[in-house]
């Protein structure tokens, strides 16, 4: 079995662009002649949600009450949120009970479909474009992308989409923004709480969260 290639120095890159850097790196830990990821497919997969996503909200009969449940729908379709909660609490799944793993993954849900409603009323009519495609694993691509708004004025957004396949079907695993990571940035929040105020600490806080008029 050939032996797995280093990482390259430059790669090796600390704080919140991490997440980013560990994308390149699994690629070169890979062993030569494993097999990859398909790109294709997983290209095809943002480029149908980028779409449905604008559809739903270039509906300009609707109001942003009448779109959320359209786009909840898309999210729980194309996103394993499942996974994304269970990446981003990181060690402390292991520790947890399973009446918290339920709880937390299901106030996770909560908190980005909030999320989603509140950011609704920020849409000013942005595009976007596929600006490449690479397969890190034998599971996972990233497929590059550019949020464009022109509309708006304002400078467009690099955004990298994590797609994992699994029997034929492709979800949504991570988002980098600018370089960001959401599962990276949103663990090292989440494990700063447990680690002050334990599990039932960072449950009541996702709920003190929630009982805020908008998430903050």
């Amino acid at each position: 079995m050939p032996s797995p290639r280093r990482c390259p120095d430059g790669l090796r890159r600390r704080g919140l662009l991490a997440g980013a850097a560990a994308l390149a790196c699994a690629a070169w830990l890979l062993p030569a002649g494993a097999a990859m990821a398909d790109v294709a497919g997983a290209r095809t997969f943002i480029q149908d949600v980028g779409d449905r996503t604008l559809a739903i909200l270039n509906q300009k009969q609707k109001s942003d009450a009448e779109k959320l449940p359209e786009l909840i729908g898309l999210l729980n379709e194309s996103t394993d949120l499942t996974l994304v909660a269970r990446l981003v609490l990181g060690q402390y799944w292991r520790t947890a009970s399973e009446a918290q793993r339920q709880e937390y993954a299901d106030l996770f849900r909560q908190l980005i479909v909030n999320t989603m409603a509140y950011n609704l009323s920020g849409y000013g009519g942005e595009t976007f474009t596929i600006t490449g495609a690479r397969a890190i694993d034998e599971r996972d691509s990233v497929i590059a992308t550019k949020i464009i708004r022109d509309a708006t004025g304002k400078p467009s957004i690099a955004v990298d989409w994590r797609i994992r396949e699994a029997d034929g079907r492709y979800l949504i695993v991570d988002i980098v923004a600018e370089g960001v990571s959401m599962v990276v940035t949103q663990r090292s929040e989440v494990g700063s709480v447990v680690s002050q105020k334990g599990m039932d600490g960072l449950i009541q806080s996702m709920k003190d969260k929630l009982a805020q008029p908008r998430p903050v």
